[in-house]
């Protein structure tokens, strides 16, 4: 009867042992989902590549890899500087939020544009949008963390 009963524990000690590994597993698995899936589509950071400029202080095909919060403007105090009287000394605000970077326009006079749309709130940034402001448009873009040359700078690359 005794043995009878200490098999019973062990089947029972070995059932929680399987339900403690399968539990851990899961919870595994939901912590890294986000990045698998991230991983497949778009990998890395946000870039804003130059598609068109009449700046001659801009050229064409230059990367701006995002961070958290990046500011645009006419103002030298802005992460991407873009000197043309038709931006505003701070015209827009890029922002992460979570696993999404998000565009506003900060009241400029000119506005932002978004896919040739006028902003009028925030709107997340997604891969192939363009992104006017002023004389240049911005294509976003995603760059892989490993081949940055910068890859845990959290702030504009130039």
């Amino acid at each position: 009867m005794v043995e009878f009963l200490l098999a019973g524990l062990r089947f029972i000690f070995v059932i929680l042992i399987y339900l403690f590994l399968w539990h851990a597993l899961k919870l595994m698995y939901l912590e890294l989902a986000p990045e698998y899936k991230r991983s497949r589509g778009t990998t890395g950071r946000p870039v804003l590549t130059v598609l068109e400029t009449k700046n001659p202080g801009i050229k064409k095909g230059e990367r701006y890899t995002l961070g958290e919060n990046i500011t645009i403007g006419r103002d030298r105090q802005n992460d991407i500087v873009i000197n043309d009287f038709h931006i505003s000394a701070r015209h827009a605000v890029i922002v992460r939020r979570g696993e999404e970077w998000q565009l506003l326009d900060m009241n400029s006079t000119n506005g932002t544009y978004v896919n040739g749309r006028l902003l009028n709130g925030p709107v997340v940034l997604r891969p192939g949008d363009e992104v006017r402001l002023g004389g240049v448009t911005f294509k976003v873009g995603w760059e892989d963390a490993s081949r940055s040359p910068f890859p845990y700078r959290t702030g504009a690359t130039r």
